[in-house]
């Protein structure tokens, strides 16, 4: 999440989640209960993790004993904006990984949350290298913007250094001793609509914290990246792989 959008804390009310939020936090939920990992883990770490909305749904289904959210925004304002927001829930909050690392000493089997981070990083190396002194039986789940050929006006907008093809992101975690144990895309349809736009020369100036759209549009969209989502998973259970306009892998060190 960008740090745009830390102007909505103090006024979570009236905000609007922008339909791509939700469903991805859907489709992270969906990878986790496939994956071979039992739940609850002693710890999630959610690197990244913006106004703290994925961690808090996964405290909800109680995913893990403990929850740490990490991102550079964290200002002691902002921290305790999130706190009352979320009813001072049992997260811990740290402005940055190695902080964390620093703090936390006791190794107890971890998953990692690295959604939509690497591609902000000019180097990659700066979060993998920090999360390869980590002690072994962790998980680690990345996920980035697919395809530079639509890159645009909008990955600037956010911060985006690149977008990367699946193979692009395995051959990363690779080159960093990370077992990749699922990889794939979602979200096919929103790739249409992306080169659609980059056909049509259309350039989105606005961040999703800027998502007004109504609840019909944002129920339409919802359900229409759940249907997407699901079709890709019946393709994938039969060895087809779609791309789609975010990729992922699961990892396990």
């Amino acid at each position: 999440m960008d740090l745009s959008e830390f102007s909505r804390l103090e006024d979570k009310a009236n905000y609007q989640r922008h339909p791509w939020e939700t469903s991805r936090k859907n489709v992270l939920h969906t990878f986790l209960k496939q994956a071979k990992i039992k739940f609850p883990m002693d710890r999630i770490v959610d690197i990244g993790s913006g106004d703290a909305y994925v961690i808090h749904t996964l405290v909800n289904k109680n995913f893990a004993k403990e929850y740490y959210a990490i991102d550079i925004a964290y200002t002691p304002k902002v921290v305790a904006q999130l706190k009352k927001n979320n009813n001072n829930s049992q997260v811990v909050y740290f402005q940055n990984l190695r902080e964390y690392l620093s703090t936390v000493t006791s190794e107890k089997p971890t998953l990692f949350l690295c959604m939509d981070v690497l591609e902000h990083l000019e180097e990659e190396k700066i979060i993998l290298d920090d999360l390869n002194k980590e002690s072994n039986d962790n998980y680690y789940f990345f996920a980035v913007p697919a395809f530079q050929s639509v890159f645009s006006s909008h990955d600037v907008l956010l911060g985006h250094y690149r977008r990367y093809t699946l193979n692009q992101l395995k051959s990363v975690l690779d080159k960093n001793q990370f077992k990749i144990i699922d990889k794939g895309y979602y979200f096919t349809s929103l790739l249409i609509f992306r080169n659609l736009d980059k056909w049509l020369k259309k350039d989105k100036k606005e961040s999703i914290d800027n998502w007004n759209a109504g609840k019909f549009k944002t129920s339409l969209i919802n359900t229409m990246l759940t249907v997407d989502f699901k079709i890709s998973l019946l393709l994938k259970k039969v060895g087809i792989t779609i791309p789609g306009l975010s990729c992922y892998c699961l990892c396990k060190k």
